[in-house]
């Protein structure tokens, strides 16, 4: 079989990621399909699994297309969302089938993808997703990855299908190619060209982000549509008040700072450490970071590295790094504030989803859309990109003298999980009007 249903069982150990409503009686006739290279706790895979659950319980037949099924929310899959996952194939097999599909591609596929050492980890479920997009032919296959994105346009050449392909920028594309040293993202750009050129629909997660990728991959402006992602749900007040049971959060008598995302260069935790021993210095104060690595050995090997920097910089009884967790809205509705260390950003989620939580908000003002979430220092300071004095001054500055709670909790829940299927439902009513 080029692929399998996933049989699952709800563990109920879980609130789902986002508690979609009931059902609705009205029963579109679009079928969705989302895809997604594993269901790990990242940003991509929960704005996504959040839409496509928010579109299931509009009435749309929605299907998860995983390279894995790995992953701490598949048990949040909602059970009327059916999951389907992907063979993975030899390398040449990937390879070949990009190659088949669309001949004319071969100088753009040359470099990134048939002369690449280490091409996309999920070229090799490029022939299954093919050889499924033929079998099923959903109206419209989701991506929202930069590679799943070129990927989903691939397939549906490959396999001569109607099935209309949305792609998702969930990144700002220039820093994320130029800050790699990956050869493929190195040799990318022609066939992100192509590929954004020949997609249905192009989506932006932030005009920040869509005014980039217009730059630079000479898209037309008015051809990309900013959805902001499906962030802040409408039982998030119930879910913040949910029970947590870290010590630090019982005491209430010392600051707790938090950061939120994977560690990796993106997120830029060396600078968000260096920044807190030096608040840290002068008051008592703590930090906790939530999230971890896709994978367990590079997740191991950089926690490993910032313990390092921790104990370097004497602050080892003050920095807990738990791990990932289903529910951050709990930490977000106790800590002291949140801060953003980011070099670059899609629409960091966090952002709003704090300030709904009534936390304060310091933030690096990368590119991306954390200055849009913030209205360009409005609702939180906004410092330098890598300037660990400046977050410590924007840290104390904000402890001192906090933002208005309501304010900020009225600003974050402008950022709704309903508002943004409502964009989600206009665009596929254009999708699906007559050219």
């Amino acid at each position: 079989m080029p692929h399998s249903t996933i049989q699952r069982v709800p563990s109920g150990r879980h609130a789902p990621a986002q508690a979609a409503p009931a059902l609705q009686s009205i029963t579109h006739t679009q079928r969705l399909a989302f895809l997604l290279p594993n269901l790990g706790g990242g940003g991509v895979q929960r704005n996504t699994l959040i839409t496509a659950s928010a579109l299931r319980s509009r009435g749309y037949p929605v299907e998860l297309v995983l390279c894995s099924e790995k992953g701490p929310l598949f048990q949040e899959v909602p059970d009327a969302i059916t999951c389907t996952t992907l063979d993975k194939m030899p390398g040449w097999l990937g390879r070949w089938c990009a190659l088949r599909g669309n001949p004319s591609l071969l100088p753009a596929l040359t470099l990134p993808v048939l002369a690449a050492g280490k091409p996309s980890k999920t070229l090799r479920y490029l022939p299954s997703l093919t050889d499924y997009l033929q079998r099923s032919q959903p109206d419209v296959l989701f991506a929202a990855t930069t590679f799943q994105n070129i990927e989903a346009v691939l397939a549906r050449n490959a396999a001569r299908v109607r099935t209309r392909v949305v792609v998702t920028q969930s990144t700002n594309f220039s820093s994320w190619h130029q800050v790699s040293r990956e050869w493929r993202r190195q040799h990318l750009l022609p066939l992100l060209r192509h590929s954004y050129h020949h997609a249905d629909a192009v989506i932006s997660v932030s005009n920040a982000v869509a005014d980039d990728l217009s730059r630079y991959a000479g898209i037309a402006r008015d051809d990309i549509s900013t959805i902001y992602t499906p962030l802040v749900p409408e039982n998030i007040a119930e879910r913040a008040a949910e029970p947590l049971e870290h010590p630090w959060f019982q005491q209430g008598d010392t600051p707790v700072l938090l950061a939120v995302g994977r560690p990796g260069r993106a997120k830029d935790y060396p600078t968000l450490l260096r920044a807190f021993a030096l608040v840290h210095r002068k008051r008592r104060v703590r930090l906790v970071i939530l999230g971890e690595a896709r994978n367990p050995h590079k997740n191991q090997e950089r926690m490993g590295e910032l313990q390092a920097l921790i104990s370097e910089l004497g602050i080892s009884e003050d920095v807990d790094m738990p791990g990932y967790t289903h529910n951050p809205y709990r930490y977000m509705a106790r800590a002291a504030l949140l801060v953003l260390s980011s070099i670059y950003e899609g629409f960091p989620s966090v952002v709003p989803e704090a300030l709904a939580c009534g936390c304060p908000v310091v933030s690096t003002c990368c590119p991306g859309g954390a200055s849009e979430a913030l209205d360009h220092g409005r609702y939180g300071k906004l410092v330098k990109v890598g300037d660990d004095r400046a977050i410590a001054e924007a840290i104390n500055a904000t402890l001192d003298t906090p933002l208005d709670t309501d304010r900020l909790v009225k600003r974050g829940t402008a950022f709704s999980v309903r508002r943004s299927t409502d964009a989600y439902e206009a665009l596929l009513a254009s999708l699906s009007s007559p050219a």
